[in-house]
């Protein structure tokens, strides 16, 4: 078995990787098994040499698949400060078996032969993000898996993806392991090493050029050795988001809207109910279906991200002895994240007869195209900026005297902070409902707004289509509507205790025994608050009512009787909106030549700034139902026996290791108690419930987590691996504290026998704090030939036996509406405890170096990959089809052809993946539509040259054929919503010496 990389064939880009690099290679917390003690080499170790080039990075990540004690696959930077792609995640999707979510375009979460429930650890521990965040703006930092946007990619070695799990590996994956590795001193040759970079990037839509600066400097003796990275980088990203299920949808029937859509030449069932009204059906069962999906909301929004990334990376080791060495890292990120954007909104404000003759309507109740009449046509502008920063330190002290044993202590402590505060405006070209001021007068709510807006929606195209057939283009007609902010401070900690030995034996098939013990602590503060200001001028029996969490003239003050928010058309402020017509690509005509009237994000970018412009004297108010804190507790020991022999009449040799790890998990989740009828603010809907008392839960659980791994060397090119292991994943603590938290809307004439402004129940969701964690046995068998330098074909075989997890899903709940009065509910996303599933598939994998080709052709190489998953959740659609378990596509396939020759360096990457399930959607009348996301690949390009040994210029292209990520509802051509991305083009330097 060759135990290090051949190097009888090299270019001058290509520098050869020595022996001693693989030798020396720290296999404490930075190898791919984790294992801290057990293969620790001594500290004093031959000098190393820095990989350099796409061929050595292959080479040096297939030798960790080689060496490794499980099944694993690697990536290793090709220079210093620089991974293959422009994010971690990017280059994570090229690897068999990942895929990969993004956030603006960008690389930020990862799957593992579909599942998300992925372990990510920094050279071999936990560790603390600065931020990301979900669709309600709740961020990563408590889940078990960080959000990869706010981690600075230049600061990493490489990344290890750890398929089977050994004893002596951090529990909390289900699927695999994602394991960052930092660069150390003693990583790097002797002396001083510098290294840096400077980066310039351009999006083909957001127009803007952006900038990247990173550099390293290290120096290492044989005794000691200190390193410090850094990394800044400042980003404008857009994102164009058109969507029909944002505010839910309905079921508007033909005897709605009068007329026979689904072609069957009679309107409903062709009867009559007792009144003599005509008479429909609403069931699914119907076919032709004799209603349509009709969405509450046709949004067409246009998001901005400007991102400002900064990392510090540091490292110190120092031999005290020839036997003792003391380890410390640090790493700093701090992420600030502006969002800005606007969206159109065609709203029908909860009716079911808008409408309109000649729709095209499919059997399914799809609407292909329509014209609408609608009463509420709408522009929502928004701006949120958040501020995270995540410190992480590591102490690790190593004993190793050459003799039998070895052992290490390890401190690991983490702390993140994050606050986010956000504003939005609705405002409005319709008239909206008659209101009365405080001088009696009765008025339309925008007194100078049309009556209604007639538009044609058509989602037969690749973007969708709009026609305005009512000019909303004069901003006469607009008013700002409502206004409101709020924001949430987050608070996280992790500390663990660790520690690791290892006892080796001369002789025999057990090599060495391999024992440790670990205690860790992470808790997670959420505060949730809102801005109240005074706009009732009273009198009020309380003070408290006077104030308005929604600034809005429908609101009917509880202290007056009137209507006391601002009348705000766009001529009183004309500093603060401005016009959009930036809708490229999708189809919005009759805007006229300056576009749609919109409140300005940019001046909103201060949220309470803007906020007190036009109603001074905020105050953030906590609100309890979105504050939660969750504590866990997890300790945790294993036994591991590394074995190793021979076997068969061939003396085939093979390496084994069995063992068991046993994990106690304490959570103690803390809720807050609030009643209805206790609120601060005008009504229980327009203010806060404080907290009144805390409800604490705690949840108590057990694992025992037996692994075994074997590979068989059955020639010196070839293995084969077997692996076993139980898994329980780490929990996302937020989905654990988030209690019920509503949303309203005014009535606006949904409810003849109600006000106007009467807070109707919208939407709602929830978190669950008896939810159990992931559980799965994992199965998995590979084959791997190594059958050149820089060359490796492997075929593996997997099944996930899912016991337990937790799945989101959306249905109609009947909630109370402001009033306490429960009418018709509306949908609410809960997390529950779902039933069991399994993965299994298979991954095929080719990696080939073709330098035995002549001349010029022996500077290509390739990287092919293809991925076969299936997974079964046990859950149905509306059609009683089977689903998935969400977010895996079955199907997903890479493409990579590289060159390197002399000073030239080049590489061209196709990452493909099939449909995807999302999740499940009743929000219409509690039909169980299927969200799937539509199958998508990415086209990217890289190419460098060598201006001299120590200076590289190269640049690189993102999404090079402009893909996008369109979601359907249940049918393909049931559009739901679309992120469109664009192109992103990096120009740059480099420099080492």
């Amino acid at each position: 078995m060759k135990n290090s990389l051949s190097i009888d064939r090299v270019t001058p880009l290509a520098v050869s990787i020595a022996a001693a690099l693989l030798m020396a290679v720290p296999a404490l917390a930075q190898t791919t098994t984790e294992q801290a003690p057990a293969t620790a080499d001594p500290v004093t170790e031959l000098d190393k040499v820095v990989v350099r080039g796409v061929r050595a990075a292959q080479a040096e990540a297939i030798n960790t698949k080689r060496d490794a004690a499980q099944i694993v696959d690697s990536i290793s930077a090709e220079d210093i400060g620089k991974l293959p792609d422009v994010t971690i995640t990017d280059s994570l999707q090229r690897v068999t078996g990942v895929q990969i979510r993004r956030s603006a375009g960008e690389g930020s979460q990862v799957n593992i032969r579909g599942m998300p429930q992925v372990q990510t650890t920094m050279n071999g521990e936990l560790y603390l993000s600065a931020g990301g965040g979900d669709e309600w703006n709740q961020p990563n930092i408590g889940r078990a898996q960080p959000d990869f946007v706010d981690i600075p990619p230049t600061l990493f070695s490489g990344v290890d993806v750890i398929k089977s799990q050994t004893a002596a590996d951090l529990d909390g994956g289900i699927s695999g392991t994602i394991s960052l590795r930092t660069r150390r001193p003693f990583d790097l040759p002797e002396g001083w090493t510098f290294s840096g970079q400077a980066e310039g990037s351009y999006g083909d839509r957001v127009e803007e050029v952006n900038e990247l600066y990173s550099a390293l400097a290290s120096y290492r003796n044989e005794r000691w050795g200190g390193l410090l990275a850094v990394s800044y980088s400042d980003a404008t990203l857009e994102n164009k988001r058109p969507s029909v299920f944002s505010n839910g949808a309905q079921k508007s029937t033909e005897c709605d809207v009068g007329f026979d859509f689904n072609g069957d030449g009679r309107l409903g069932t062709g009867g009559f109910n007792d009144d003599g009204s005509p008479e429909c059906d609403t069931s699914p069962q119907t076919r032709p279906r004799q209603y349509f999906y009709n969405a509450v909301a046709t949004e067409l929004e246009n998001r901005k991200t400007q991102r400002e990334r900064t990392g510090l990376n540091g490292s110190f080791q120092f031999n005290f002895t020839d036997s003792v060495t003391l380890l410390a890292d640090a790493a700093y990120t701090k992420l600030d994240n502006l969002e800005t954007s606007v969206a159109a909104q065609l709203h029908t404000g909860w009716q079911t007869n808008q409408l309109q003759p000649g729709a095209n309507v499919d059997a399914n109740g799809v609407l292909n195209q329509g014209t609408f009449i609608y009463d509420r046509f709408q522009a929502h502008s928004f701006a949120s900026t958040s501020e995270s920063e995540a410190l992480n330190t590591n102490l690790e002290l190593r004993f190793d005297n050459g003799g039998p044993f070895r052992g290490s202590l390890r401190w690991v402590h983490g702390k993140s902070e994050r606050q986010y505060e956000e504003a939005r405006a609705d405002s409005v070209a319709t008239r909206g409902n008659e209101i009365t001021r405080s001088d009696g007068t009765t008025q339309w709510a925008n007194a100078n707004g049309l009556e209604t807006v007639t538009a044609s929606v058509d989602f037969r195209g690749e973007y969708p289509r709009v026609d305005m057939l009512t000019d909303v283009s004069d901003p006469a007609n607009w008013q700002l509507m409502s206004t409101w902010a709020q924001g949430n401070k987050i608070e996280a900690n992790l500390d663990a205790f660790r520690a690791d030995g290892v006892f080796e034996f001369q002789d025999g098939v057990v090599r060495s025994l391999q024992f440790g013990a670990r205690h860790g602590e992470r808790d997670f503060q959420y505060d949730a608050y809102r801005y109240l200001s005074p706009v009732s001028p009273g009198p009020c029996s309380d003070p408290n009512l006077a104030l308005y969490y929604y600034k809005d003239p429908l609101i009917t003050d509880t202290c007056t009787g009137f209507s006391e928010a601002r009348l705000l058309p766009y001529e009183s402020i004309p500093s603060y909106w401005t016009y959009f017509n930036d809708f490229d690509p999708l189809t919005v005509n009759g805007l006229g030549s300056n576009g749609l009237p919109a409140i300005d994000p940019n001046v909103m970018k201060d949220p309470v700034g803007y906020l007190n412009s036009l109603y001074p004297g905020n105050v953030a108010y906590t609100h309890a139902p979105d504050s939660y804190k969750v504590t866990e507790k997890n300790s945790s020991a294993y036994f591991m026996a590394n074995l190793g022999g021979d076997t068969g009449n061939n003396g085939i040799p093979w390496q084994a290791n069995l063992g068991v790890r046993v994990v106690q998990t304490k959570l103690l989740i803390d809720q807050y108690q609030v009643r209805d009828d206790v609120f601060i603010g005008s009504h229980n809907w327009n203010g806060v419930n404080p907290i009144l008392g805390v409800n604490r839960i705690v949840n108590e659980y057990t694992d025992v987590l037996p692994s075994a791994n074997i590979a068989f060397d059955i020639s010196d090119e070839q293995k084969i691996r077997f692996a076993y292991n139980k898994a329980v994943a780490r929990q996302d603590l937020p989905d654990l504290g988030r209690g019920l938290v509503v949303f309203y809307s005014a009535n606006s004439g949904r409810y003849p026998e109600l006000p106007d402004d009467a807070a109707i129940f919208l939407n709602g969701r929830s978190g669950n704090p008896e939810l159990e964690p992931y559980r799965a046995s994992n199965y998995n068998m590979s084959y791997e030939w190594y059958f050149d330098d820089a060359s490796l074909f492997n075929v593996g075989v997997f099944l996930i036996d899912v016991e337990s997890f937790p799945t989101s899903i959306t249905q109609i709940e009947p909630l109370p509406d402001g009033d306490g009065v429960v009418r018709a509910g509306g949908p609410v996303e809960r997390i529950i405890n779902g039933g069991g599933g399994t993965i299994k598939g298979f991954e095929v994998g080719y990696q080939q170096s073709f330098d035995f080709l002549p001349g010029w052709w022996s500077g290509f190489g390739a990287n092919l990959n293809y991925t076969y998953s299936d997974a079964d959740s046990g859950g149905e659609d509306i059609d009683g089809n089977s689903l998935p378990i969400p977010d895996n596509s079955k199907h997903q396939a890479n493409a990579i052809l590289w060159y390197q020759k002399d000073k030239l360096q080049a590489r061209v990457a196709y990452n493909w993946r099939s449909k995807r399930f999302a999740r499940l959607n009743t929000a219409a009348w509690g039909d169980p539509l299927a969200v799937w996301n539509d199958e998508v690949g990415y086209l990217d390009a890289s190419v460098s040259y060598d201006i001299t040994d120590n200076f590289t210029v190269y640049a690189q292209g993102v999404n090079l054929t402009g893909e996008n990520e369109r979601r359907y509802a249940q049918w393909s051509n049931h559009y739901f919503d679309q992120n469109i991305f664009e192109r992103r083009y990096y120009v740059g330097v480099r420099f080492r010496f």
